[in-house]
């Protein structure tokens, strides 16, 4: 009797192996891999049924799978709107980043211009305009929250013009530092209201290079600054160099007013965290001043050390309060996302020789290789350009590839150009050997890293808290900015001559500390866009 198999009898669980689906009649395939009968016996058709079954039942081989092919990735285009926008608020960054460095090579200039002011009454216009801002900055981000971004963009370009009059007609060392404050406020009020106009514009796949320009614009203003303050200072003297930025500042309120439109604002119905801004703006100036009058106090004095533990004590308070308070003036439980915490330790480390760096360099050029100011501020263009070049480029690639790795590789490229200076930095002038590639590697590695920072931060939150975690963000840069500046002043007890190198040295070496800790934290596991990072 022959074995007559029915297409409905097969036992699909002994079958070994079926043909792929759509490629013509099944065929049953016997164990020694030869196909066309099995036990002896051609294998009847089968219905697709049968097919379908047989399929879902064994698994088709992974190099027989048809996979379809993936879709093209599609570059979501840009409004003309955004663009405009963007221009409009980073050239408003630009104007608050040019005027943290402005004065870096004119402080010789201020100081004989005041009768009796001293090297730390002139430094204290530099770490007021950190402070200031610092302190600022969430206030401000909150006020623009509760009345209109734009309005508060708005306010701060026309402060910051009085500001720089304020500044340029200044009678005093002291009222200049004052007027410096208030340019800081008005800054303050500038850089979180610009972010929160623009970013709404972009589509979310092309924020990465969004926020990358908008970071990068104000640090790179301030790393041009020295040389464009050179044939300023030059030309016609520092009040003008402080004077220049009042007709921008109007110019930009002109304009702002015209191409910039109000984003809604969540409601907000709390009061505002005046305990908050009170403490931080404390615990800052606190911490700052030991520093910043070390010479003249001595860094161990009673003074000074009571002032540190107003500080700490401070500082206690501002986070007790933070943590209590329903709209604190910055939020810490965004702190409870890893990718944000890193990313804003990071800043913090990063931050303390970004700024000071830019500072250490010209008075090193200036009073120990004896440059001149215009020499000073052509030696210090190899900076923003390769800065500039870096930033434009890996900002753009920060959307496609691991920005993260992008940060890691320019943090380590920071690490070696601080690392080259330590080594090589001596009294005899040699810029191309020992300030060209330092200046130019911490260049291209700021610019690989700082502006990306943000971007994988802000990549962590949802939408309404862009403005929360950009306010931390510049509040922790200018606080370590101020930081790292009151640290130079502190360390260099003497700054001149040959016997002034071992103070560079040792200044450098806490901002190569500070940025090899910065490194090491950016290799804490951060998650990728899409997955929880708690």
């Amino acid at each position: 009797m022959r074995n007559e198999v029915e297409p409905g009898q097969v036992d699909l669980a002994r079958v070994p192996q079926v043909a792929r689906v759509g490629s013509g009649t099944p065929v049953i395939e016997r164990r020694d891999g030869q196909a066309g009968q099995q036990n002896g016996l051609a294998a009847a058709p089968r219905p697709a049924s049968a097919v379908r079954s047989a399929t879902a039942a064994r698994p088709v081989p992974a190099a027989d799978r048809q996979v379809p092919p993936a879709p093209p990735q599609v570059r979501e285009a840009v409004s003309g709107r955004a663009w405009r926008a963007l221009t409009v608020a980073s050239l408003g960054t630009v104007l608050v980043g040019f005027n943290s460095t402005a004065s870096n090579l004119a402080l010789d200039s201020i100081r004989d211009g005041f009768a009796g002011a001293t090297a730390s009454d002139v430094g204290w216009g530099i770490a007021g305009f950190m402070i200031g801002t610092a302190a600022f900055l969430p206030l401000a981000g909150r006020l623009a929250d509760r009345i209109g971004r734009k309005r508060i963009f708005q306010i701060g370009l026309a402060l910051f013009a009085l500001s720089a009059v304020f500044s340029a007609i200044a009678p005093t060392v002291w009222t200049l530092n004052m007027a410096r404050v208030l340019q800081a406020i008005s800054g303050a009020a500038i850089l979180p209201a610009s972010l929160s106009l623009v970013l709404p514009l972009f589509p979310e796949s092309r924020r990465t290079t969004a926020v990358g320009l908008w970071s990068a614009s104000g640090p790179l203003a301030a790393a041009i600054a020295p040389q464009v303050s050179t044939l300023m200072l030059a030309a016609a003297g520092w009040r003008v160099l402080y004077f220049v930025s009042a007709p921008i500042a109007a110019l930009l309120f002109v304009v702002g007013w015209r191409v910039l439109r109000e984003q809604p604002t969540p409601p907000r119905h709390q009061r505002l965290d005046i305990v908050g801004a009170t403490a931080g703006t404390v615990a800052l100036l606190a911490i700052v001043t030991p520093l910043m009058q070390g010479k003249d106090w001595g860094l161990l004095s009673p003074v000074a050390l009571a002032l540190g533990g107003v500080g700490v004590v401070a500082l206690a308070v501002f986070v007790f309060n933070s943590l209590r308070h329903q709209e604190p003036l910055l939020n810490l439980h965004l702190f409870r996302r890893r990718n944000v915490w890193v990313t804003q330790l990071a800043n913090f480390l990063v931050g303390l020789s970004s700024q000071s760096l830019w500072l250490l360099w010209p008075l090193f050029l200036l009073n120990v290789w004896n440059y001149g100011v215009a020499a000073v501020g052509l030696a210090l263009t190899l900076g923003p350009i390769a800065a500039g070049f870096s930033t434009i480029t890996f900002s753009r690639l920060g959307e496609r590839w691991n920005a993260v790795g992008f940060c890691r590789t320019g943090s380590a490229m920071q690490i070696a150009s601080v690392g080259w200076m330590v080594l090589t930095l001596g009294t005899t002038p040699n810029y191309w050997f020992v300030m060209a590639p330092s200046i130019a590697l911490f260049g291209l590695g700021w610019g690989m890293c700082v502006p990306l920072l943000n971007s994988v931060a802000l990549k962590a939150v949802p939408e309404k808290y862009f403005g929360e975690v950009s306010g931390l963000f510049n509040t922790l840069r200018y606080a370590s900015a101020a930081i790292g500046i009151a640290a130079l002043f502190a360390v260099l007890t003497e700054d001149s001559g040959a016997a002034s190198l071992i103070y560079y040295q040792r200044a450098l070496v806490f901002f190569l500390i500070a940025a090899c800790v910065g490194f090491m934290s950016l290799w804490i596991p951060m998650s990728r866009p899409g997955q929880s990072d708690r």
